[in-house]
């Protein structure tokens, strides 16, 4: 039965897509001509995408951290355990499902129209997404491992801000950090995606050269792309393990 539904539902979604097989399968012929020419790279555009490279991880960074004191703050706003109002908790819940419902790329254009071109746009663009995303998953990870410390910290008559800092934040800072390098590698990746919308960094270097059908730059970028996002990967992988072998140590 549940082959059968996805069966229609697969369908049902190429007829209204219009997806044209035929055509698909004519173009193919195209791929190998097209693998032909990005078989090659550009060392020439190796230092400007460096420094591209650099500028997107800036924003990244900076995007990143202003998302994680806003984050925090709300959090223990919205959070079910420890809101301090309940409507306010709802409230903030609500207002971050939206935002995460909306494409960054899709604010990126909206502050474009107000703010211009530039890194200031991809900036905001990327803040909005990351204050949500960070939102989100602190919440969570407060509502899940939060309960037992609230109730004994209230029972000796602790404020709202003790409990926050004394008790919940070294509680949850292990989830806390996953979550943040996990956003950070997002950053970096919207902040690439964004070149598209005029964003400087190694995005907006790679959109260039896709508009100028220049393939060995293309080639070029995207294998640095490739090795950055990679990098990346292993060094967060590796500060969330010191931060657990720590905290097992404790």
């Amino acid at each position: 039965l549940l082959v059968l539904i996805l069966g229609a539902v697969f369908i049902v979604a190429v007829k209204l897509i219009n997806l044209d097989i035929q055509k698909f399968f004519e173009r193919l012929e195209n791929v190998p001509d097209v693998l032909s020419r990005m078989m090659a790279v550009d060392f020439s555009i190796v230092p400007d995408a460096l420094l591209n490279i650099v500028t997107s991880l800036a924003l990244a960074l900076l995007t990143l951290v202003m998302a994680i004191f806003l984050a925090m703050f709300l959090s223990f706003l919205a959070a079910s355990n420890i809101a301090p109002n309940r409507y306010l908790a709802i409230f903030i819940k609500g207002f971050f499902s939206i935002i995460r419902s909306v494409p960054s790329l899709v604010w990126g254009l909206m502050v474009i129209a107000s703010l211009g071109f530039g890194n200031v746009s991809g900036f905001v663009a990327i803040l909005i997404s990351a204050v949500g995303y960070l939102t989100k998953t602190f919440t969570g990870s407060i509502e899940e491992t939060g309960g037992e410390i609230i109730e004994a910290m209230k029972s000796t008559g602790a404020s709202w801000f003790k409990i926050v800092y004394h008790g919940l934040i070294p509680l949850c800072i292990t989830a806390f950090v996953a979550w943040i390098t996990v956003c950070f590698e997002s950053n970096v990746s919207e902040s690439i995606g964004l070149g598209i919308i005029g964003v400087g960094g190694i995005g907006l270097l790679l959109t260039q050269a896709i508009n100028t059908y220049n393939y060995a730059q293309t080639t070029t970028i995207v294998i640095m792309i490739c090795l950055l996002m990679v990098v990346l990967e292993l060094v967060m992988t590796k500060i969330k393990n010191k931060i657990k072998f720590g905290n097992s140590r404790l």
